[in-house]
């Protein structure tokens, strides 16, 4: 599969895990984030983790950006879903899912949180690797379950003590794919994640 061009306006995020590697791990992050809430200057954290204090202050403003690419433009969103234009609104779909079997892209899917909508586009033939099977039309009742089959289970024994581990305060399933890419030890699919979020801000 060859990999997407970078469009301009679009977070910069190595989807694929290929060239220069992060300086920070997301797990880091995760710590850091911990420590400089609770009082930590950013110079000694960075001073620590051995980067610059410009290079800690980006990581922290960019937070949301780690786990997926943020488009802040109609323009980038429409061009990244061209394949969608004549079955939906683009903008009113806030987040892509690209369900992965290791680097082949199976399924595209679209979701809109507000209408409670979600347009899906299969990339491969194999039906056991497509996001919903061979539902044609999935709903949202569907996608619900799409997303906790993409989880640890709610009856995990130390439920709490994982969900602390992933930084989480209850069993969010879109939460928990954000922080786990919905990787499986049963297979090798695995779920990207991009959102529309236009004029967004992140706070550090």
């Amino acid at each position: 599969m060859k990999a997407r061009k970078k469009v301009a306006g679009m977070a910069a995020f190595n989807e694929r895990n290929a060239g220069r590697k992060p300086s920070i791990s997301k797990e880091q992050l995760t710590e850091i984030r911990k420590r400089r809430g609770s009082g930590e200057s950013v110079t000694a954290l960075a001073e620590e983790y051995g980067v610059s204090r410009q290079t800690l202050s980006a990581y922290l403003n960019t937070a949301d950006d780690v786990m997926g690419n943020i488009y802040r433009t109609y323009k980038c969103w429409a061009i990244l879903n061209r394949e969608f234009r004549k079955s939906c609104q683009l903008q009113d779909y806030v987040l892509r899912m690209e369900y992965m079997c290791e680097d082949e892209l199976c399924s595209i899917i679209l979701v809109d949180f507000c209408q409670k909508k979600i347009e899906v586009i299969n990339k491969t033939d194999e039906v056991i690797h497509q996001a919903f099977g061979v539902k044609a039309k999935p709903d949202w009742e569907d996608f619900e379950y799409f997303l906790e089959s993409r989880c640890f289970p709610r009856t995990r024994d130390h439920l709490k003590l994982v969900l602390r581990d992933l930084g989480l305060d209850s069993y969010d399933p879109l939460a928990i794919i954000e922080k786990t890419e919905g990787r499986m030890a049963e297979d090798k699919q695995w779920i990207n994640l991009m959102y529309y979020r236009p004029g967004y801000e992140p706070i550090g």
